[in-house]
């Protein structure tokens, strides 16, 4: 059992238990995160991700995506924090339309990289856990949207604890070195046998 696994399932069991206790509280601190994401996201599409190929399309959406993810992320995080608790709200609506528009910008530059060879696949999963991710922000602020985040709190608290269990049950178990000592052979005191000694007198015989 590695210990960053179980720090990993201890902290999505303290996730979850927020989650479940005090979900306004985890909304704020959801909309800080992934405006940080988004800051970290746009970075990365402008720094690593246009250059993947020389397509002027592609570079192009690559870049708006990136610029807005930049703007929306500082946004997010500063907004906020700088007013009336009305600004989440309206920075959920935000955050879950800036995930639509990132979506369809990807895609589309998923469908550029197709017959580049370059593997698409760690894009299309993260344009479908953005539409999952803003479908979630739209139901928020409804009256349902409180008993949601319980709900995912219960999921994140149910999966971290069946993920602790597997890695204690999966743990490398420690066996102590055993010194083996082999009972045939002489004690280290004893002198060796004198057979020279015993040949000689059985000649004089």
């Amino acid at each position: 059992m590695r210990k960053t696994d179980f720090m990993l399932g201890v902290l999505l069991a303290v996730v979850g238990l927020m989650m479940i206790v005090d979900p306004d509280k985890c909304i704020k601190i959801a909309v800080i995160l992934l405006g940080l994401e988004a800051i970290v996201n746009g970075v990365f599409c402008l720094v690593k991700v246009r250059q993947l190929i020389s397509d002027k399309d592609f570079q192009v959406a690559v870049l708006i995506r990136g610029i807005i993810s930049i703007i929306i992320g500082v946004l997010a995080v500063v907004l906020p924090l700088r007013f009336a608790a009305a600004m989440w709200t309206v920075m959920l609506y935000v955050l879950a339309a800036y995930l639509i528009v990132a979506v369809v910008l990807e895609l589309y530059a998923v469908a550029k990289l197709r017959d580049t060879g370059i593997e698409r696949k760690r894009y299309i999963i993260e344009a479908i856990v953005s539409v999952i991710c803003a479908v979630i922000l739209f139901i928020i602020p409804q009256q349902i949207g409180v008993t949601v985040i319980r709900i995912l709190g219960v999921v994140v608290l149910l999966v971290s604890v069946v993920y602790l269990l597997y890695e204690w049950r999966n743990r490398p178990i420690v066996v102590d070195n055993v010194e083996v000592v082999d009972d045939n052979s002489a004690p280290v005191g004893d002198k060796p046998v004198n057979n020279t000694s015993t040949e000689k007198k059985s000649d004089n015989k």
